[in-house]
């Protein structure tokens, strides 16, 4: 599915901007401070765009250890993908932060939305930077969650905020767990608003783009039986792909999105009728003869293109029709009972129905909202647009910490930023680490949040448009503390 705000799987550093605002006046500059100095030079790089710059950034700015850490060219192509991402940005200012941690408010010169950006300091008197994090804002004057005291109070915080809203209350369910139990399950809003059918607890929401995880995992399971592997290209997979570009992307670029592929979404997409979008073969033509963004490997865009090609080296490898190999594999063995690819003609019983003011063209209409089902393909794909409910996103959750769809090493690569084969044969050990995935287009919006050290888990699933589900799941990370 069309993923407008970007998952913490599509890259090591998430950015979610979502919210636009009017403009505003020239914006202030940073504090005359060394942390001050370093925003200054984060802001100066985005403003260029260019790897150049980017490089020039991270030598002059990052602590030694960190570039140790981090191979100096992937760390590049990473933040030049964000920063061509977000475009030129404006400071505002300065945020309430925990040292080693400084936080700045900023805007989108490009999208004129609003990104809260966290720099991780070195503790020393250099104050190079260790870490960069960006995450969407409302803005300035938005009221700042503190953490709840025990997991009660936070069940009662989203309970209060989730039953208000008026007309435009929350649509959805919202699960939290600690170590896989939940806490808090409840469900608000309408499935159906033609004839007032209220959303369940096990309601089945539309995931977007979440279903790229399922794909990962499936690339990883048939890595692991020796099917193909992350160095493969394109060709040695799919020989007849109608395009030159298949003799130099490689599986691991079409995962990590460097491939230089794009988006299948566009006026192709627009005028093609969505009836005929059933199987992966059908979004070829959508994008197959597009020259490519930029040379495989050498930066990173989001790619729902990418992912198709994906989905077809899948079914090659595994001899099976795509949807068929992750319902055997992923679903069925994760106990996701209630999760699988419904096409939008069939009927399938407590389906939510998903509402949007989105129009053709991608911008926000006014007036009532309108049932979304012009701007779906009648199936999903490898990329996105399938259908699960909360509990059955805990369970995934819940299997893929248990090692139980991949092997050790290949769930730490999973959980990892994928730049890398895994280190098959070492010893096992307790994952640890946050991860997250999050689907919207229009009447979608869906995210799934982990915490591997403190076992909490998030779900939210809106038939809204985004940031619906993504701006509950930030209170209740706010509430959990895990900010």
């Amino acid at each position: 599915m069309k993923h407008r705000s970007k998952s913490a799987l599509a890259a090591a550093l998430s950015v979610f901007l979502l919210l636009a605002a009017t403009a505003g006046a020239q914006s202030p500059a940073p504090p005359g401070t060394p942390e001050g100095r370093r925003i200054a030079a984060l802001i100066a790089a985005f403003d260029a765009g260019t790897p150049e710059a980017i490089r020039a950034f991270i030598t002059a700015n990052f602590a030694e250890s960190a570039q140790k850490q981090v191979p100096l060219d992937q760390r590049v192509q990473r933040l030049t993908g964000m920063a061509q991402e977000v475009g030129p940005i404006a400071f505002q200012q300065t945020l309430p932060a925990q040292a080693p941690e400084v936080k700045f408010l900023a805007r989108s010169k490009k999208s004129g939305d609003w990104v809260e950006i966290g720099m991780i300091l070195e503790p020393a008197p250099a104050f190079g930077i260790l870490g960069l994090k960006f995450e969407e804002s409302e803005g300035p004057g938005a009221a700042a969650e503190s953490r709840k005291a025990s997991d009660v109070e936070v069940a009662a915080a989203a309970d209060k905020y989730l039953s208000g809203g008026g007309a435009d209350a929350f649509s959805g369910v919202v699960l939290i767990a600690k170590d896989g139990k939940p806490f808090f399950h409840k469900a608000y809003g309408l499935a159906n608003r033609d004839f007032s059918v209220a959303n369940r607890p096990d309601t089945k929401f539309n995931l977007g783009s979440i279903n790229k995880t399922f794909t990962q995992v499936a690339i990883a399971q048939l890595a692991e039986q020796g099917k193909l592997s992350l160095s493969d290209t394109i060709r040695k997979h799919l020989p007849d792909y109608p395009s030159p570009a298949a003799d130099k992307i490689t599986v691991q670029q079409l995962v990590t999105m460097s491939s230089g592929l794009g988006d299948f979404f566009g006026e192709r997409y627009d005028a093609t009728p969505k009836a005929k979008l059933r199987t992966l073969a059908d979004f070829l033509a959508l994008f197959v003869n597009e020259p490519l963004l930029f040379e495989p490997g050498t930066s990173r865009r989001y790619s729902n293109a990418g992912y198709i090609v994906l989905g077809l080296i899948i079914e090659k490898a595994s001899g099976q029709e795509y949807h068929d190999y992750v319902r055997q594999h992923v679903f069925l063995p994760a106990g996701m009972k209630d999760t699988d690819a419904y096409p939008q003609d069939s009927i399938v019983a407590n389906r939510a129905v998903g509402y949007t003011r989105e129009g053709e063209d991608g911008k926000t209409q006014p007036g009532p909202k309108r049932i979304n089902v012009y701007a779906l393909p009648a199936r999903s794909s490898s990329a996105g647009g399938g259908y699960s409910t909360a509990p059955d996103l805990l369970a995934f959750d819940a299997a893929m910490r248990a090692d139980k769809l991949l092997s050790p090493a290949w769930t730490d690569w999973f959980y990892s930023d994928k730049e890398k084969a895994p280190v098959t044969g070492a010893a096992a050990r307790k994952h640890s680490g946050a991860g997250g995935f999050a689907g919207g287009t229009a009447g979608v919006n869906a995210v799934v949040e982990t915490d591997l050290d403190t076992g909490y888990s998030i779900v939210v699933l809106s038939n809204d448009d985004p940031p619906s589900a993504e701006a509950v799941a930030k209170k209740i990370r706010q509430w959990l503390g895990l900010n």
